[in-house]
């Protein structure tokens, strides 16, 4: 069988096709790796199910690409077509193509556009939104802070139901009482269910938990108090040899008289050492948050000066009157104070009082105490 010449029409035609493909894709490389039209970072997010074409046209869309074709021809050439990830995304200035491909493939972008904290104070709950701007470091900005009044805020309202692109968190407050934690969580937003008892007092650990929406007030609650066992368990086990307890439950109650006296936290383990101090010398603590402890039950705050007659009113709590610790904590204390009284300082500070600026004056003697004291009074204490 003689075989046919192939007609050199063919063959020219073939040959022209070829070079058109090979100059396709050379042209379509080039411009998957050049540098973008973004003028500035921007956010872009995929929804779930969203495919390429779809994902290509709302990048074209948004101007962050110049080419469809080219973008569809580079993710199929690096065979990422079906590797595309749902979520938020960077997308950095100028970025070409190519970079643009490599961001929205990744594993988990873990990004989120806004952040709003619900911060439980004991003095009325606030709510705090910050943004994050793209192409600065993953800095947030705060966009809005103010009390919770009974109603979220439109600008709240309207993230929480268009873009679920946030997270949500609750602080509570170093210092609080079990139940002003309790009360405050009633009526805080985000939050669900009812809280028939009170946890007991200490036993809360103060810190930022991420949340859902909604989240049930028991269930955070129970990982507000395991968060506690846990953190006096690992502070138990680093404890000084001169700590001046011999129990978790006392060093629970100390901590939580240091947490109430400072909120400076390098004073603390000097405010520990002037316990530990008083307790190894048998002298009384003489500490006025145990004596407002007895008067409130810990529901609130006094609001007031301590009065003369107050001093000597007999309660448990009253350090002025008995030796030692209280029988329960009075508030619920941080780690930071309670590795301060499992850790205190080694001083012979016996007092401290007020120094006008924010911190404590300590003193070895009462004579320097006066002084102190007396330096306190002259700044309009």
């Amino acid at each position: 069988m003689k075989l046919r010449a192939v007609p050199s029409e063919i063959i020219t035609f073939l040959l022209i096709i070829t070079l058109a493909i090979a100059g396709l894709l050379f042209y379509s490389q080039t411009k998957f790796s050049a540098a973008g039209p973004l003028e500035r970072a921007v956010y872009f997010s995929i929804d779930k199910g969203d495919h390429i074409g779809r994902i290509t046209s709302k990048l074209h869309g948004e101007g962050i690409i110049s080419s469809k074709l080219v973008f569809q021809i580079g993710a199929y050439l690096e065979q990422k077509q079906n590797q595309l990830k749902f979520g938020l995304f960077e997308i950095p200035a100028q970025a070409s193509m190519a970079e643009v491909l490599e961001v929205i493939t990744k594993t988990n972008p873990g990004l989120t556009k806004y952040a709003i904290q619900l911060i439980l104070s004991g003095k009325g709950n606030l709510i705090r939104v910050r943004e994050r701007l793209p192409g600065e470091n993953g800095n947030y900005t705060e966009i809005y802070a103010e009390k919770f009044e009974g109603a979220l805020a439109p600008e709240i309202q309207h993230i929480l139901e268009n873009d679920d692109l946030y997270q949500l968190s609750v602080t509570v407050v170093e210092g609080l009482t079990s139940w002003q934690i309790v009360n405050a969580m009633k009526d805080a937003p985000f939050l669900v269910g009812s809280i028939d008892v009170i946890p007991e007092e200490g036993s809360i650990a103060p810190n930022t938990y991420s949340i859902k929406f909604p989240t049930d007030k028991v269930e955070l609650l129970n990982r507000m108090v395991s968060s506690q066992a846990r953190i006096l368990e690992e502070e138990w086990k680093k404890r000084s040899l001169s700590a001046p307890v011999n129990t978790v439950g006392d060093a629970l109650i100390l901590a939580s008289i240091i947490e109430k006296e400072t909120g400076v936290a390098d004073e603390r383990t000097l405010v520990a050492s002037v316990f530990s101090n008083r307790l190894d010398k048998g002298m009384l603590l003489q500490t006025d948050p145990t004596l407002i402890y007895g008067l409130t039950e810990g529901k609130g705050a006094l609001g007031r000066g301590l009065r003369q007659s107050e001093l000597k009113k007999d309660t448990p709590y009253n350090t002025y009157l008995h030796p030692g610790l209280p029988p329960t904590p009075i508030s619920n204390p941080s780690r930071l104070s309670i590795h301060a009284a499992l850790n205190p300082a080694e001083t012979d500070y016996l007092y401290f009082v007020a120094d006008g600026k924010g911190g404590h004056a300590f003193a070895e003697s009462y004579d320097e105490h006066r002084k102190n004291v007396r330096v306190w009074r002259e700044l309009g204490n």
